[in-house]
This record gives C-alpha cells, sequence and structure tokens, in this order.
C-alpha cells in the first residue's frame, strides 16, 4: 500500500498587497486617504481659528488678575509704612481756612519708586508654571469652563512699571472733602502660551491715601503732581 504524505494547500503570498490592487482601486483608496488628511487638516485649521482668540483673551484676563492681584498686595504692603500726613500737609491761614494742599516730595517719590520695584520681583519670584486655564473654557460654556486639559501659560518679560499719582476729590458735606490719591500703574508684559506669544499693556489703579479735609478746598491748590 502506497503511504502518502500528509500535505496542506500552499497559498500564495505575492500578489494580494496594495501593488496588485487593481489600478482603480488603487486610485480610489489614495484619494481618500488625502481627502481624510486634507479635511483634517483644514478643520484642525479652521477650529485653531476659533478657538485662538478665546484663548488669548482668557490668557490675558489671567494675566490681568494676576497682576492687579499682586500690585494692590504690594502697595499695600509699601502704605503700611505711611499715613496721609507723611504724604500731604494741609496749609490753612491764619483763620483756619485751607489754603493749600502740599505735598511731601521725598515720602510720595520713594513710594512711587518701591512699589513698581517689588511689583517687578514679585514677578520674577512667582512660579508662573502654576498659572494655567482649562481648554474647555475657550468653548464658552459653563458646563466645560472648568473641564478640559489644562493650558499652561508664563508671564515674561515684565517691562518698566510706569506710575502717575493722581488726586481726586468728592464732597463729603457742607465744608468736608474726602481727598483720595490714588497711583496709576502700567507696564508692558508679554505671555507665552502654547499657541502664541501675547504683548499686553496691563494698567491698574491702587489707593495709597485718604482724608476728609475739614473746610472749603479752595479751587486753586497744589495737587499730588505739584501742578498748580
Amino acid at each position: 500500500m502506497e503511504s502518502k504524505i500528509y500535505s496542506r494547500p500552499r497559498f500564495c503570498t505575492t500578489g494580494k498587497g496594495y501593488k496588485n490592487m487593481p489600478r482603480n482601486n488603487r486610485r480610489y483608496t489614495a484619494i481618500s486617504i488625502i481627502t481624510i488628511i486634507v479635511i483634517a487638516v483644514i478643520t484642525f485649521v479652521i477650529i485653531t481659528r476659533a478657538v485662538n482668540p478665546i484663548i488669548n483673551d482668557l490668557c490675558i484676563d489671567k494675566a490681568k488678575n494676576i497682576a492687579t492681584q499682586i500690585s494692590n498686595d504690594e502697595a499695600t504692603l509699601i502704605m503700611n509704612q505711611y499715613s496721609y500726613d507723611d504724604l500731604i500737609t494741609i496749609v490753612r491761614d491764619s483763620n483756619g481756612n485751607v489754603k493749600m494742599l502740599q505735598t511731601n516730595t521725598k515720602n510720595v517719590n520713594k513710594i512711587i519708586s518701591d512699589i513698581p520695584l517689588n511689583i517687578i520681583n514679585k514677578f520674577q519670584e512667582k512660579n508662573t508654571s502654576d498659572i494655567f486655564i482649562y481648554l474647555g473654557s475657550a468653548l464658552g460654556l459653563k458646563l466645560f469652563s472648568a473641564q478640559g486639559p489644562k493650558i499652561h501659560i508664563k508671564i515674561a518679560n515684565v517691562g518698566n512699571v510706569d506710575t502717575k499719582l493722581v488726586s481726586e476729590f468728592t464732597s463729603q458735606g457742607i465744608n468736608q472733602t474726602l481727598h483720595r490719591v490714588y497711583l496709576n500703574l502700567s507696564c508692558e508684559v508679554t505671555i507665552l502660551t502654547p499657541y502664541n506669544t501675547i504683548k499686553q499693556m496691563i494698567e491698574n489703579q491702587v489707593l495709597i491715601a485718604e482724608s476728609v479735609i475739614v473746610g472749603t478746598v479752595p479751587d486753586a491748590y497744589y495737587d499730588i503732581n505739584l501742578q498748580k
């Protein structure tokens, strides 16, 4: 009896790949892949253009909030060392009427020098890696406002802090005037995001002194800017 060795059918593995597909099918597959890639790129560009302005605004708002908090804290820290009388002297005539308001130039100059310097130092000390916004906030929906991946931003290159002192007088009744002295602060900061670099001017106004003046304040007085 003739023995038979077991064997299995042999399959040809050549000719079944992409190269051996019918030409029409290969063309259709290539066009489909290219179409998908083009659609994906266009979709990404459209979404990026739509979301980027929102992300930029959120980053600017975040930077402004941080700058405002720092400037308020540093101004308060400095102004705890001074009182209204350390900055302003009320000069009266022989009858006790208010003649002028005189500025203590030495103290005022020190304040407008120390506060900006402290603000810049505080920015440099602050760990800006902890500053972020949620990507979900860019959708504009409250439901997703604190959802999604974190977008980390960094505040860098804080420029010179420009200062300007401003006086405000408000009537508080008969022969009483509330005098407030504000320090206007402005500086340009560079905000670094994963998608953009933003230069933004940040401004803030902090109250540094106030007092109620008893007596009529004349129309011609020397204000905090030493202007008549």
